[in-house]
């Protein structure tokens, strides 16, 4: 079967949502950010690694996150 074609309005429509979450409790906007931070492996090399997070961040913990 095939498949139904869409229309340059059709695919228009789709795209103007909103493209982000609500938060619940301020209201703003939620931003999902990816946030790298450095932790010492060795002291005595003095190397380091990094860990990634993948963390939602909006108007109220903004300040706790950066």
């Amino acid at each position: 079967m095939a498949r139904k074609k869409r229309t340059f309005a059709d695919k228009v429509a789709k795209g103007t949502g909103p493209r982000h979450a609500i938060c619940p409790v301020c209201g703003g906007g939620i931003q999902i950010i990816k946030v790298v931070k450095p932790y010492l492996v060795d002291d005595e090399k003095k190397t380091y690694r990094y860990r990634e997070e993948i963390t939602k961040v909006c108007k109220c913990n903004e300040k706790e996150v950066f």
